[in-house]
């Protein structure tokens, strides 16, 4: 598999979003990957309460509870140092699921925490922030709020078994951390709380408004709120792991050789000789895995995981899709902004990836794909270059906005 364009492309924004430089400031971005990803946590303090302003304000959570539906299993409280999804605690409540807002704001003026899990799915300037750090980091990225009244604690020590930025949007919280049991555990290795607590904290800090945290998993923490309410935005990173990569390198190694498909020896149970041949047997097996695979597709595949949970950029699709029946070579469309897109050729074929998903195009029609996947203003098919008539491009202008990619002016 051939790279035609250079891997993974992103097309420019139409709004400036907070991005990974902006996030770490002072701090520099190069020092953060190099020292601190995955080795250990980075608190960042800045005199600047309206820093978060653009993907979150207290105001706008304000309103976002006030109109969120209890039915709604993303909507949690922490009741006991335990997140329950609203639903069950309004079911359980006076009147039932009809007096479910209220019930949740009776949690809150009681001390529970208010959980807003995947947030970056229903409020666009979370999303864009999303978006804009996943192409950055390579990763997945999503967003949860949570919303702890004055001098209350929410989760119980406990650590993530993903990576992640804390943005304290309003008020203060007081964190401690502690001595970790598991380094980079994978997200099937959760924390077991010891019964005599996670001990003496190795490290005490208030966070206010504008300043960051980053934690690797695996940090043990807990935190309570100050003299006031808080409200911060957790940024959770979802990487591809090297074990990922390897377990693909052993499942594609076990397709391509029958050897990787055969039995252990009958009877091997039982008889230590056949043990011992077969841990032979084994170890050359191992050995012979990194010929049975090319590392380039490989990571080319990882690039692609590492995408795949991107959220969509389709505000206007649905009116794209009316506007086909009346889609000339003289109308205006462009790429969609903030999208991220691969072109590579495959035999006779172009597989161009976006969107988690792959179109498969023919290599002849190349130069049209690099024109309007690089054009920076709006442009027609009949405009397009290449060696296709203006019938041909505006059968790929067409597939192109049916597909998601391009989108009417």
């Amino acid at each position: 598999m051939a790279v035609t364009h250079g891997g993974w492309k992103a097309a420019p924004q139409t709004q400036p979003s907070l991005g990974l430089s902006a996030l770490l400031s002072p701090f520099d971005t190069a020092d953060f990957k190099n020292e601190v990803w995955e080795k250990k946590p980075l608190v960042i303090h800045r005199e600047d309460p309206d820093y978060y302003a653009e993907p979150l304000t207290f105001r706008d959570v304000d309103h976002i509870l006030s109109t969120s539906s209890v039915r709604s299993s993303e909507l949690k409280v922490v009741v006991n140092g335990q997140e329950i999804p609203l639903v069950e605690m309004a079911a359980s409540g006076p009147g039932g699921p009809s007096n479910g807002l209220e019930v949740l704001y009776d949690l809150y003026r009681k001390g529970s925490t208010v959980v807003f899990k995947f947030l970056h799915e229903r409020w666009e300037p979370l999303g864009r922030l999303c978006r804009t750090l996943s192409g950055e980091f390579s990763a997945g990225f999503q967003a949860n709020a949570y919303l702890t009244p004055a001098g209350a604690q929410g989760l119980t020590s406990h650590y993530d078994t993903h990576d992640v930025f804390v943005l304290q949007v309003w008020g203060s919280k007081h964190w401690r951390l502690y001595e970790s049991p598991d380094e980079l555990p994978l997200h099937s290795q959760h924390y077991r709380r010891p019964a005599d607590g996670p001990g003496a904290p190795v490290r005490e800090f208030d966070l206010k408004a504008g300043d960051l945290m980053y934690m690797p998993r695996g940090t043990v923490h807990d935190a309570t709120s100050n003299e006031e309410a808080s409200l911060h935005i957790t940024l959770g990173v979802l990487p591809v792991l090297w074990a990922t990569v390897l377990k693909d390198a052993l499942d594609q190694a076990i397709e391509s050789d029958p050897r990787y498909r055969g039995s252990l020896p009958p009877g091997f149970a039982l008889d230590p000789e056949l043990r011992r041949q077969a841990a032979d047997t084994l170890a050359g097996m191992l050995a012979s895995v990194a010929g049975a695979v090319r590392p380039q597709d490989l990571v080319e595949r990882a690039a692609s995981r590492a995408l795949v949970g991107r959220q969509p950029v389709l505000d206007g699709h649905l009116l794209d899709l009316e506007g086909l029946r009346t889609l000339t070579p003289d109308t205006q469309v462009r790429r969609r902004a903030e999208l991220l897109w691969s072109l590579t050729r495959e035999g006779n074929g172009l597989h161009l990836e976006f969107h988690g998903k792959v179109v498969r195009l023919p290599a002849r029609i190349e130069p049209e794909l690099r024109y309007l996947l690089t054009a920076d203003t709006p442009f027609t098919a009949r405009g397009i270059t290449g060696a296709l008539d203006v019938e041909g491009r505006l059968v790929l202008v067409r597939r192109l906005v049916q597909e998601g990619l391009l989108t009417l002016t």
